[in-house]
């Protein structure tokens, strides 16, 4: 008799912190504030190659940022919530030259959230002391911790 094993997918989950933001900043200008606030190096993730084959194009218009620190084995990852997306009208009449602009969300049961600082570490407080740091930067309205497992959509931030 042959037993079958069948491997979940929650197995390949994995476990990181989640800090959500809010503020009207530019994305390279809250990387630049968290580098300064959290002593971080985050830089602009490069685009993936055409010969790609497993890339997601719709998480390429999302910019990302990021880091590996290495000597601490901690992974950052600052990436925007929303992008917008403009598409060409394919209609006929006075309205055929009209630019749609639509607004896609990376966590869509959050849209009220700007952007989040996603954490790979083991340190729990590590969190607590980021949201400190980052709730001190003058245009950033609010930070705080989102518990992952109450997501939805949280297979979207892991990339």
């Amino acid at each position: 008799m042959v037993t079958t094993h069948k491997i979940s997918a929650e197995l390949y989950d994995d476990s990181f912190k989640l800090i959500a933001m809010h503020c009207g900043l530019e994305s390279y200008a809250i990387a630049y504030h968290l580098n300064n606030a959290i002593k971080l190096r985050l830089s602009r993730r490069e685009e993936k190659k055409e010969d790609d084959e497993d890339k997601d194009e719709w998480l390429e218009s999302f910019p990302i940022y990021e880091w590996k620190d290495e000597l601490n084995d901690h992974y950052w990852t600052l990436i925007s919530n929303s992008v917008k997306e403009e598409k060409q009208n394919e209609s006929f009449g006075i309205f055929s030259n009209e630019i749609a602009i639509n607004t896609l969300h990376l966590v869509k049961e959050r849209k009220e959230v700007d952007y989040f600082l996603k954490i790979e570490a083991e340190d729990t407080s590590l969190l607590n002391e980021a949201i400190k740091k980052i709730n001190l930067i003058p245009k950033v309205v609010t930070a705080y911790s989102i518990d992952v497992d109450t997501l939805k959509s949280k297979r979207n931030l892991i990339f």
